[in-house]
């Protein structure tokens, strides 16, 4: 599909569009007449010289920068005298995230405000899940998703609503990934690879997906997990690299047992490792030494000595505490292995 297509609203929610926002109007034009990568930043200059007073327009234009990853620029912007209090209150918890998870305290304080603008609260209802997320709580979409639908269907302004559909979408994949239908999950992954992402949002998508692919064989998690570290190493994005090499690939290994010239600096991982290679030892020693353990250092530990009863209880920590119905298979998976060993 041509890029500027992309952006573009069906014919049906073409219906539900009232107006569009000027930043629409010139990123389309550019899309028409220039690569994406140049018409973003032309937009984006276009931005920074004429921040918009008008709230409806900074909306878009914040939530342009946020989906291209614009971050220097959208803090800039935060900081201006003229932007709005409920959009800076907004983007400025968005922009935490970035590198900071939400907390309980700001997760409650969100679920007070009310935003009238329907774009805002779409984007209200989808940080709300956005933070159980953070909090390890993957059954926030069931209490939301009728609400965010309805709110999606709210939304007038057709750039606002194409970047707004791209999250709906990346949360349906969430959703149906803890929920354990990884074909479902991987349709909707594979939708917003497809989709006009940022670098960075399509390297993290394809690092989800090789997770979402666990179980299917090493194969079939290692390439999209190639796939993210290809483009994390070309975009220079270091966090993005040091998670995929030090925690997803070790991870991966180890529960494939596929762990030669494997090597990480994390002790959590090398213990996983251990497991991996049947040195329970290890495994023992790094594990008993915590004070208190998640449910993937309970199923290692669980296995590294034999005990069934620790590894149903991760696996009913998974499904109650976490409502991870996908990564409460490792416990169960653990359990047959160490019936056969």
């Amino acid at each position: 599909m041509i890029e500027h297509q992309l952006i573009e609203p069906s014919p049906l929610t073409q219906l539900q569009m009232s107006r569009s926002s000027s930043i629409y109007d010139l990123y389309l034009h550019n899309l028409k007449k220039y690569p994406r990568e140049d018409a973003v930043l032309r937009t984006r200059d276009f931005i920074l010289s004429r921040f918009p007073m008008d709230i409806d327009e900074q909306i878009v234009c914040l939530e342009f920068f946020y989906m291209n990853d614009f971050f220097e620029d959208l803090a800039v912007i935060l900081h201006s005298p003229y932007i709005k209090n409920e959009v800076k209150y907004l983007y400025e918890l968005m922009h935490q995230r970035v590198k900071t998870p939400v907390t309980k305290e700001q997760l409650y304080e969100l679920s007070r405000v009310q935003f009238s603008h329907p774009s805002l609260h779409c984007l209200q209802l989808f940080l709300l899940v956005y933070s159980y997320y953070d909090l390890k709580i993957y059954t926030a979409l069931d209490k939301y998703l009728e609400d965010c639908d309805q709110a999606l269907r709210a939304v007038n302004e057709p750039l606002m609503y194409y970047y707004l559909n791209q999250r709906y979408q990346e949360l349906l994949f969430h959703h149906y990934w803890k929920t354990d239908n990884s074909i479902l999950a991987s349709r909707y992954a594979y939708k917003m690879i497809n989709a006009e992402l940022s670098p960075r949002r399509k390297s993290r998508m394809y690092h989800i997906l090789s997770l979402c692919q666990l179980f299917n064989g090493y194969e079939s998690a290692m390439d999209p997990l190639n796939k993210a570290l290809e483009i994390a190493e070309a975009q220079q994005l270091q966090s993005f690299v040091t998670s995929i090499n030090h925690h997803t690939l070790p991870f991966i290994a180890a529960f494939h047992q596929r762990t030669e010239d494997v090597f990480t600096p994390d002790p959590i991982e090398n213990a996983h490792l251990a497991l991996a290679n049947g040195d329970y030892k290890t495994t023992r020693k790094t594990l008993q030494s915590l004070t208190t353990l998640t449910p993937f250092q309970e199923s290692y530990l669980g296995l590294a000595t034999y005990d069934s009863r620790m590894l149903e209880n991760s696996y009913k920590r998974f499904i109650h505490e976490r409502g991870d119905h996908f990564f409460a298979r490792i416990p169960l998976e653990y359990m047959k292995r160490m019936k056969t060993n």
